[in-house]
């Protein structure tokens, strides 16, 4: 049995924490461009998938509080999460850096709105 701490394969269907509708898995180690944050997965909602630019939706392992649908498995697959877990560890040391940039970017603007605001 497949839990939300392995890699779950493309077309899973899941429920995040936070949403409504489901959400299919469309892929893996995705960089969100507006803040530069990197999550796990991107998927789209389920049923009605991508209707309009933005509807992707971005979120990590932690926030799957359910699996409603595994999704295609098979050799293919095998070879996906291989090479998902031998990128494991850089990625989610990306995700720190990229993390703690975008909270000292934070940061840095609100001391710069503090000053303006003096």
């Amino acid at each position: 049995m497949l839990t939300t701490n392995q890699w779950l394969p493309i077309g899973s269907v899941v429920h995040v924490d936070g949403k409504e509708e489901l959400v299919v898995i469309a892929g893996y180690m995705q960089q969100d461009v507006e803040t530069g944050r990197l999550w796990e997965y991107v998927g789209l909602n389920h049923p009605t998938g991508f209707l309009n630019p933005g509807d992707d939706v971005l979120f990590d392992r932690d926030s799957i509080d359910g699996v409603v649908f595994v999704g295609l498995q098979g050799v293919l697959e095998e070879h996906w999460v291989a090479a998902l877990e031998a990128t494991q560890e850089s990625f989610s040391k990306a995700k720190d850096d990229a993390e703690e940039a975008g909270r000292q970017k934070v940061e840095a603007s609100q001391k710069t709105e503090a000053r303006d605001d003096d």
